[in-house]
């Protein structure tokens, strides 16, 4: 006979007590260039239940920023089914308490972000496409540059 109590299927597995809240959240990643908006249906200390669109292709790891609130917090993506997320919050200590979140300044464009760093520590930069024109022997052959035939 086992002597540790049976574990029931939907019993509660979490280390910190969740409350029940409806925040909006923004989920944050590839460096601050792909943003996702989400909805909090509960949250603890270790992380929360979030309600994202079926389409929507979430990261292992984001940054998450709950409601109006300026700072972000590292995340990671815990389960996905269907139209609901289950996330853990990576900045908690060793017991459970969280550390400060992260501050943010204000919203800028990434390539706004990039011009303030120094020329040196650029380690990426945005190149603007220009088109040009395609060779005529090319452009002859589309359907809308041929001449109608005679007769057709």
């Amino acid at each position: 006979m086992n002597a540790t109590a049976p574990e029931y299927e939907g019993a509660e597995r979490r280390a910190a007590p969740r409350m029940r809240v409806l925040k909006r959240a923004k989920l944050i990643f590839n460096n601050g260039f792909s943003t996702f908006d989400c909805i909090v249906r509960n949250i603890s200390a270790t992380g929360a239940l979030l309600t994202i669109d079926d389409s929507v292709h979430l990261p292992k790891d984001f940054r998450i920023r709950i409601g109006e609130e300026p700072a972000t917090r590292p995340a990671e993506l815990i389960y996905r089914r269907s139209m609901f997320a289950g996330i853990r919050f990576l900045d908690i200590g060793e017991h459970g308490l969280s550390a400060p979140a992260v501050r943010t300044a204000p919203e800028q464009p990434p390539a706004a972000a990039a011009a303030q760093e120094p020329e040196g520590e650029r380690r990426a930069t945005i190149r603007r496409i220009v088109p040009e024109r395609l060779p005529d022997a090319l452009t002859s052959r589309f359907a809308w540059r041929r001449s109608p035939r005679a007769g057709a």
